[in-house]
This record gives structure tokens, sequence and C-alpha cells, in this order.
């Protein structure tokens, strides 16, 4: 599925009913989904393709006052045809990270497609053999309901299989085994879903840390195939592949990527595996808020990206309680999931799908299969 640029804002919430009855793939559909994941995603600089600190955008942030007034918890109509400007906002508050440092390699395309795959393949390999994950995977697969109703899966936030590093280190890639994990689980509910239904199951992906050459690697692979979505700003080509067939995978995180925020207004996946929704509060809903420049100036900035917690709490945004409500009256948690051991999640070294060989913590991040907060959620219809 392709989608034109389009950097349009759409400062209204979307009408689920109406949103439902259209086909995913219908043009005023895709148009306002995009135009309000640019709203949600406004002040993400990720998202627009910068490499960056968001040090000084931060900062700026912590002007944004914790106790809003209850206005903020609306789209803004006037704010969508009047965002701040890429010269007044994001030239000035977004640091490029100088060319050459450590993190501007990591995004860097210089990987062949073969030792992603390669990586890929191995680690596929011991999920079929020795994963101590795969059979709660199955079970809980087996576990829903109407299988049929699953015509895609769409994944979201996957990571990075390997990264760039600078050419002065002795291993020139860094390895990601959680990512490595998340692609493995991807690939085994499809196969899971195809033998159980019969049926073809498409498997979409969207990362961000996708290279050209991990593009490659996942639509060429002999496993199975990965179609990549674009998820660049004024494209979000995964959000309207989602809908009321979709199993989704969800990876991302809400600093940057509220997910769970957006596809309430305008579908209900089949099945989610993602974070944990809380069952209390607090809750908050920010649609837009106001920060204050050194001049004394007012600015106010569209959606939620990086928007600082109030009390201290770190960078993100809380969950909506219109998320939390759709969850637990329109959803089922699947207890056969196996959720991550907190003491597992961050360990280095215990991934049994990769090979680590002389690889240090700086060569393979830390990481077992997925965080312990994941959860699978299957709706109840």
């Amino acid at each position: 599925m392709a989608t034109n640029g389009n950097h349009s804002l759409e400062g209204r919430f979307l009408q689920l009913k109406e949103m439902r009855g259209l086909l995913h793939q219908d043009r005023k559909r895709v148009s306002k989904i995009v135009n309000r994941c640019n709203w949600y995603m406004f002040n993400n600089p990720g998202i627009r393709g910068q490499i960056g600190s968001i040090k000084e955008f931060y900062k700026l942030c912590q002007t944004a006052i914790s106790d809003y007034p209850p206005e903020q918890e609306m789209p803004n109509e006037e704010l969508a045809n009047n965002p701040p400007s890429k010269g007044s906002f994001y030239d000035k508050y977004f640091l490029p990270y100088p060319e050459g440092s450590p993190y501007w390699f990591s995004k860097q395309d210089l990987i062949p497609s073969k030792d992603i795959h390669d990586v890929l393949a191995e680690a596929w390999n011991r999920w079929q053999t020795i994963s101590t994950r795969a059979t709660q995977v199955y079970e809980a697969i087996e576990s829903i309901p109407k299988p049929n109703r699953i015509k895609k899966v769409v994944c979201l936030g996957l990571g990075a299989i390997l990264r760039a590093r600078s050419p002065e280190n002795n291993i020139r890639n860094s390895l990601c085994p959680r990512s490595v994990a998340q692609h493995c689980l991807a690939i085994a509910i499809v196969k899971r879903l195809e033998r159980n239904t019969g049926k073809q199951i498409s498997l979409y992906t969207s990362d961000l840390a996708y290279t050209a050459q991990h593009k490659i690697a996942l639509e060429r692979s002999n496993i199975i195939r990965f179609n990549v979505l674009d998820p660049s700003y004024g494209k979000h080509e995964q959000f309207p592949m989602i809908d009321d067939n979709t199993m989704l995978i969800d990876f991302t995180g809400p600093p940057d990527c509220p997910t769970m925020a957006i596809i309430e207004e305008y579908a209900r996946p089949v099945v989610i595996i993602g974070h944990a929704v809380p069952q209390t509060g607090p809750y908050q809903d920010r649609q837009w808020f106001e920060v204050t420049e050194e001049d004394g100036n007012k600015l106010r900035v569209p959606g939620c990206a990086n928007l600082p917690l109030p009390d201290g709490m770190n960078i993100g945004v809380l969950c909506p309680k219109r998320v939390r409500d759709m969850m637990v009256h329109e959803y089922n948690i699947e207890s056969k999931f196996p959720a991550e051991d907190p003491d597992l999640e961050r360990s280095w070294g215990k991934n049994e799908l990769v090979e680590y060989g002389s690889r240090d913590n700086f060569s393979a991040n830390g990481g077992y299969y997925w965080f312990s907060t994941t959860r699978m959620y299957i709706r109840k219809d």
C-alpha cells in the first residue's frame, strides 16, 4: 500500500462508526487517518527523518504545565490549520547528532541485507527447536476464537535486527536480540494462523529503524515475506492498514508513537499484542499543549509525542481513559501468552535465539524476547 506524502493535520477526533464502515484503502479513510497521525506525532523528530537530540525540546516542554486546562484534551482545528512552522520550531529545538557519532552510525544503511537475513534465519531455526517461548505463543494463538476473522498481521516497532557501528570497532554492527525475537514472534503467528485457517495471511511491518537493506532482507526472505511499510511523517502507511480484520503486534513506545490512542478512533483489531493497558488511573488524553519560550513567547504544539508527564514521570503520554475503556469493555486478556520475566527483559547474553559469540555489551544489546508489560488482547465479539 502506498500513500502520497500529506502533511495536513486533522484537528478533530475521527468518528469510529463512520471509519469502520469504509474499506481500508478508501481515500477518505486513508487521508483522515494519516492527518490524525500527523497531529499525534507532530513533535516527533525521528518520524520526520531527523537524527538528533530532543534535549532542548524536552527542556522547552518542561514549561508545559501538568495541571492543564480541559480544552487541551480536545483537538484544536485552529491549531491544525496554523501549526508551528518548521523553521521556528524544529530547526530551533531539534539538534542533529554530528556525522560520525555512534548514534549517527547506528542510523546508516551500512549492513548488507544478507547479514541481516542470516541472523533472522538462524533465530527462526532456534525458535523452532530450542525457544523457551514458542510453545506458549502457539497455545495463545490456538485460544483465538474464530481465527478466520484475521486477514492480516500488522507489526509496529519490531526494531532493527542489526545496527551499524563506526569502522574503528572490531565488530562493525550491533546485534539487537529483542528485535530478533519479535520478528520471530511475527513469523510464528502468521505461520500458525495460516495452518489453522487454511488461508494466506499477509504480514506487514513498519519501523523507523529499518534501513533499505533491512527492507530487502525482510521482503525477500525465504522464511516468510514481510511487506515493509513507510512510517515517515505524512505517510504513516502502517496505520491505514489496520482495521477490524487485523491482528496487531505493537512494540512502539508511547513517547514517540501513541499507537492505541490513534487506533481507538477508527478500528478494533481482532487481536492486539502490545503494552499492558492500566486498569486504573491516572489517565491523560492531552491532544495539544502550550510551552513558553525564553523570550516569553507562548507556543501551542499539536499532539503528544515526547511530552513530559506530570509529577516527574518519564516522557511519554499517560494512557487515555478512552483507550482503557476500549480494552476493558471490548477485549479480553489471553493469559496463555507468555509474559516476560522482569529479571530477563533487559538481560544480556541470555536470549537463546541469537549467537553472541565474541560480542560484548557494546556490540549486542540487552534484551530477552519482549518486555514484561507485553500482553495479548482478544476482541470479545
